[in-house]
């Protein structure tokens, strides 16, 4: 059985698009996850940890927020445009709604 989980529109859909700096609607965020396979789900998790751990090394986590912040934004446009989704999509894979697996269905 599956369980179906609510969530708040505002708690999800506003900081991701600020964070990634993306302009498209939710509705095309959603479908852009919803047509990843596992795979390339996993795939985009372990390009942002690789990047995120590229950013560690340049010890940018501690020394300068903002700079860390604009990385960050960066390092989500660079997976993004790898996989050919938008940003968001990249921080929906990273912080997921449902396991990896599992779709996300608007009800």
């Amino acid at each position: 059985m599956h369980e179906l989980r609510k969530i708040n529109y505002y708690n999800l859909f506003v900081p991701m698009p600020f964070l990634s700096h993306s302009l498209q609607d939710w509705t095309v965020i959603i479908k852009q996850y919803n047509s990843l396979s596992l795979n390339q789900r996993n795939a985009i998790v372990q390009e942002e940890k690789l990047r995120e751990n590229l950013l560690k090394k340049e010890k940018l986590t501690g020394s300068d927020d903002d700079m860390y912040l604009t990385c960050s934004m960066v390092d989500l446009n660079i997976v993004a445009s790898k996989f050919d989704i938008d940003p968001t999509t990249v921080c929906l894979c990273i912080a997921p709604l449902c396991k990896l697996n599992e779709n996300i269905i608007v009800v």
